[in-house]
């Protein structure tokens, strides 16, 4: 991947914050990447113990957590995005949150290699 496809060091960004279901991280990756040219974006697995308010009984939950960095301008459509493929228009699915970040530096994936053997 070449340099120009990075945004500059310093401007005006958005850090979009999703906690999902677990499984559905890579989807939303992919998603991200196919449709809106994403690839400062990554996940992590979380697991957490909370309580039922009916009952106050204790259960245990996994989450993925996706983190994603995109110009202010694009980070509308990213979060759209993310909300739907993540699945959370579902009740009690998870959150995704935006915020703003004024410096970032990008990831880059690697590039392909050309004579792979």
């Amino acid at each position: 991947m070449t340099e120009d496809r990075l945004p500059p060091l310093r401007g005006d960004y958005r850090i979009i914050t999703c906690v999902m279901p677990a499984g559905r991280g890579a989807e939303v990756l992919e998603a991200l990447r196919r449709e809106q040219g994403v690839v400062s974006a990554s996940i992590h697995h979380a697991r957490g113990i909370g309580t039922q308010s009916l009952r106050h009984r204790v259960y245990s939950d996994e989450k993925q957590v996706l983190t994603a960095v995109v110009a202010a301008q694009q980070g509308d459509a990213v979060f759209e995005l993310i909300y739907f493929a993540a699945g959370l228009n579902a009740p009690h699915a998870g959150m995704v949150m935006m915020g703003h970040a004024f410096r970032a530096a990008g990831l880059a994936a690697p590039a392909p290699a050309e004579d792979v053997q």
